[in-house]
């Protein structure tokens, strides 16, 4: 077996050392370009995965956690959701109907989001149901409006952006087919 002595180890180390911190450029270089770089470049795939994550996950929160259960309730409760969170923007008629708008903005609105279909019409139904939503939360004092400034802000982007490539919108209404 082959044994250095002190002498050669500490050689060896220092050379390994200088080899290693002499390639560390080069090597940083390719991970800067190769990796890194591709977070900040233009890159209409990773805006594409982007808008799909936000999409799906927008749209799945608000369904699940807000819409369905107020879509299926039935007049009653489209009656209650109308009339408390209108009336702080002085509209106290048609309460039923508000409150149903509220409903299907945030279910039906919420699935067209998430599937890429009529995308910007929901995000738009469901940025002004948010904004009510915070204008009676700010009025009232009663809970906490950010959440639905959260829902308002993603919903703005979506509306602005459009769904992306990964949407039922690119597939059935693109022009270059």
């Amino acid at each position: 077996m082959f044994v250095w002595c002190k002498k050669h180890r500490i050689k060896k180390k220092k050379q390994i050392i200088r080899i290693w911190t002499s390639k560390m450029p080069n090597i940083m270089k390719l991970m800067m370009n190769k990796y890194v770089s591709a977070l900040f470049k233009d890159c209409n795939t990773c805006r594409n995965y982007g808008l799909i994550v936000l999409r799906i996950g927008i749209g799945y929160l608000i369904l699940t956690n807000h819409g369905w259960d107020k879509l299926t309730a039935g007049p009653e409760r489209w009656e209650g959701l109308g009339t408390f969170g209108m009336q702080h923007l002085g509209i106290t008629f048609l309460p039923v109907f508000w409150g149903f708008m509220a409903a299907f903005s945030e279910s039906i609105g919420a699935i067209m989001i998430a599937l890429g279909l009529g995308t910007r019409i929901g995000a738009g139904l469901l940025m002004i149901t948010m904004l009510v939503g915070v204008n009676m939360h700010i009025t009232t004092g009663k809970g906490s409006s950010e959440m639905a400034l959260i829902y308002a802000f993603a919903s703005a982007a979506i509306m602005l952006t459009g769904a992306g490539d990964l949407s039922l919108d690119k597939i059935l209404f693109s022009k270059d087919k």
